[in-house]
């Protein structure tokens, strides 16, 4: 058994977060209590229908506590069914992994999907126990959930709890429970996932949802989410709208370095607020674009990367007064300045200049 543990803190540089340590118990004894009481109860698994063209593996393993023989065997697809119950003896002395692979080394004319048959089973089959605990703020409100992994995962379960801003903590197993997985997974290759999530205002749910895959065609129930937000269900989501006031205008941007781009100016009025509601927030903003990157900072390729559009906030007193193109200019090379000051980046004596 081997225990070790990693600080992702100092890797990830999170605020808010003092603790977020990874944990994993290596090489833990299976207990299987049932097969080393009444023996393994073998059976053939493997992938793919049997079919001309397709590729197709069959080999054994326990129903019971999916522990495979070593080697597991290479049985013929034409002969055995996936979930038919393997009849051949398995003997303790039988052929074992490194004389397999030492044949197959010996004789390399020979394919390696030749049929042939299982090993020994192991006599002190092991696993695995992961984990990772934080202590504070991370994504989300409320969230438990349960992985059940298929048969070629790495994770044979997955359970993870987390109440924000207290804490989130998961853990894994690796070989533990594959009795429950064979009972509720035991074809196809699909992790199934059951939880229910609590983000902002929104309740997610998953009920026998496939990780990482969605199709329209599957059940509702699978999977949804529901807007807890009765301000949203009553006026509608709130969303930015613009309306094109005035421009474009062309101007000159000129930077604290010394080097100037002109760039082209429309002025948009912002709307911001629900579709439904009353008293939207208003606001002016400039869309700036340039015809030509304005550098920022460096790459690893030794070119100067740069922006070329963008847009900046102005004053209501701004476009009151039609000075929002003085106005806008300014904001544009304060941001510019601010971004190359982050990025510590310096122009080139060859842009530096007014290069009009």
């Amino acid at each position: 058994m081997r225990w070790h543990t990693t600080n992702y803190k100092h890797h990830d540089h999170e605020t808010g977060v003092p603790v977020n340590r990874g944990w994993w118990l290596d090489d833990l004894p299976r207990l299987i209590l049932a097969c080393r009481l009444f023996g393994h109860r073998p059976v053939v698994d493997g992938y793919g229908p049997h079919k001309r063209g397709l590729d197709a593996r069959r080999w054994v393993v326990c129903d019971r506590c999916g522990v495979r023989p070593d080697p597991h065997g290479n049985l013929d697809p034409d002969e055995w069914a996936i979930g038919e119950p393997y009849t051949e003896p398995i003997w303790k002395d039988g052929p074992s992994a490194r004389f397999v692979t030492s044949f197959r080394k010996a004789m390399p004319q020979v394919p390696h999907h030749v049929p042939s048959p299982p090993g020994a089973w192991p006599a002190r089959p092991t696993g695995s126990i992961s984990g990772q605990m934080i202590l504070g703020r991370h994504h989300g409100l409320l969230h438990i959930g349960l992985d059940i992994g298929a048969a070629g995962d790495e994770d044979t379960l997955a359970f993870r709890i987390s109440i924000n801003p207290l804490f989130w903590f998961s853990v894994q197993t690796e070989g533990f429970g594959q009795w429950l997985q064979r009972r509720l997974i035991p074809t196809g290759y699909e992790t199934r996932q059951i939880g229910v999530l609590l983000d902002g205002w929104q309740l997610h749910w998953k009920l026998w949802a496939r990780q990482g895959h969605w199709s329209r065609d599957q059940p509702k129930w699978w999977e949804g989410s529901v807007n807890l937000d009765l301000a949203e269900r009553l006026f509608g989501p709130k969303r930015y709208a613009y309306t094109n006031a005035a421009g474009p205008e062309l101007a000159w941007v000129h930077l604290p370095e010394g080097d100037s781009y002109q760039v082209q100016l429309r002025l948009k009025r912002e709307r911001f607020g629900r579709p439904k509601s009353r008293r939207p927030a208003m606001s002016w903003s400039v869309e700036w674009e340039s015809d030509r990157p304005i550098p920022v900072r460096h790459r690893h390729d030794g070119k100067s990367g740069g922006i070329t559009s963008a847009a900046v906030a102005v004053a209501d007193d701004a476009v009151t007064n039609n000075l929002w193109v003085t106005a806008a200019c300014a904001q544009i090379s304060a941001t510019v300045a601010e971004q190359r000051t982050r990025y510590d980046y310096r122009p080139k004596a060859a842009e530096e200049g007014d290069n009009r």
